[in-house]
Order: structure tokens, then sequence, then C-alpha cells
């Protein structure tokens, strides 16, 4: 048993890269070109897809849906999207909204030392759709040798921590939930969730004195199913 839930762990990663490379591939021959005043999910300015997805549900598989940090309190005319620590590697860069079935993908940042960037304008969509701001759930990663790795996105300013939203269909607990580094357990604010719920999760990080480098987030069910992400942290991104 314990040698099958270790294949379980060792082939997740593998199962959650297939689930986004799909991802990536369908919402890249999905995105229709259309007339820039509708709201709907179309290719804008050559050099994104964003829009409201018509019938199509965006995801309802069990994984990491966000992972950010922001100071957002409303809108601004121009949000400023960051994905720091990727050196010249462009992320790939989603932001959707359960609320309306609102979908960011196939983003062209530019370079700059501190990180990739893109400023989104909010009448084009967001605002006109009234998507709340804080139903945004922005995912960026970047993949190397068969490994995904994810960066944080900042939309405009950081917060003094980081947020991760797991999505899951089914009611699930959540008993154990760690932040690791080289196999070892970091000392977090994180709690284990032992009340049953489904849709989205919300996991908030607090990093104290943690020094930059790879880091796992670590959940395991209460049916023992394991999920874990690797991910970039720098404190001067805080």
């Amino acid at each position: 048993m314990k040698n099958k839930k270790l294949l379980l762990s060792g082939l997740f990663p593998f199962f959650i890269s297939l689930y986004l490379l799909n991802m990536t591939s369908l919402t890249a021959n999905a995105c229709p070109t259309g007339k820039p005043r509708d709201i709907g999910y179309i290719r804008r300015d050559n050099n994104r897809c964003e829009g409201i997805l018509d019938g199509r549900p965006i995801s309802n598989n069990f994984g990491l849906i966000a992972f950010s940090t922001s100071n957002l309190t409303n809108y601004p005319e121009t949000i400023k999207i960051r994905v720091p620590g990727t050196g010249r590697d462009k992320p790939i860069i989603r932001i959707q909204s359960y609320t309306k079935n609102y979908l960011l993908d196939e983003v062209e940042p530019r370079y700059s030392s501190s990180g990739f960037i893109f400023d989104l304008r909010t009448n084009t969509v967001l605002q006109r759709a009234k998507i709340p701001f804080n139903s945004l759930l922005p995912l960026a990663f970047v993949e190397k040798n068969s490994r995904i790795i994810y960066h944080p996105v900042i939309l405009e300013q950081p917060s003094n921590g980081y947020k991760f939203v797991i999505y899951s269909r089914n009611r699930r607990t959540f008993p154990k939930v760690e932040i690791r580094q080289n196999g070892r357990v970091i000392p977090s604010n994180l709690q284990p969730r032992n009340i049953s719920k489904r849709g989205q999760i919300t996991f908030d990080w607090q990093p104290k004195n943690n020094s930059a480098g790879t880091y796992q987030f670590y959940l395991e069910d209460g049916n023992g199913k394991p999920l874990s992400f690797s991910f970039k942290h720098d404190p001067n991104w805080l």
C-alpha cells in the first residue's frame, strides 16, 4: 500500500502537467477573432485572449487554480500583472473567474528586470461584465524538463502573503496541509481543513523568514490522496 501511494504521488505531477498543457492547447485553438466591443472570449490586441466563455465550464478538475498575491480593493483603469522570478523564461499566465466564466489567457507579457509584466485594461471586459475583483483566480507557471514550477501572479502590488486556491468538484477535507522544501516540512500558518467542502478552497500562506527558493505546497485529502505543487518564493516579492 505504501509503495502504491508513493507511485501515485510520483505520477500526480505528470497528470497535472498533462492537464495544464491540454488546457493551454484547448484555449489556444478555441480563441476566435471577434468585435473588440463584444465581451465574449476572443483574441484581443494580438496579445491575449480574454472574455466570457459561452456555456463552457473553465474547468472542473481537482487541482490548483490560483497562486497569487495582491492588494486590490477595486478595479483601477489598468491592472498591472507581474510574474517574477522566471528569468528569461516566459511564463504561461491565466486569470479566470468562475463567477461569470471569465477567462484571460494566451497572454504576451513583456520582459523587465522585475519579471514579466502585462497591463490589462479593466474596462474592456472585467468592469463591463461586472466581474468581482476578489473573484479573480490568477495562475502562472514555467515548464522545464517536464517539471512545472509555479510563480506568484502579482496584481498591482503584493500583500504580505500568498493565496493558493484549490478546486474540487466533490466535497473534501484536507487533514494535512503543509509547506515543504527538499522533503522537509516548513513551519507555517497553514491549518488543516477538517470541514468537508467543494468548489474553490482557499489557503493563505504568510511567509516569515523563509528564504528565496523552491518550495512545495502539499496537501492530502481525507482519502489520503496527495497533491503537491512546486512553487517559487522570494521575500523581495512581498
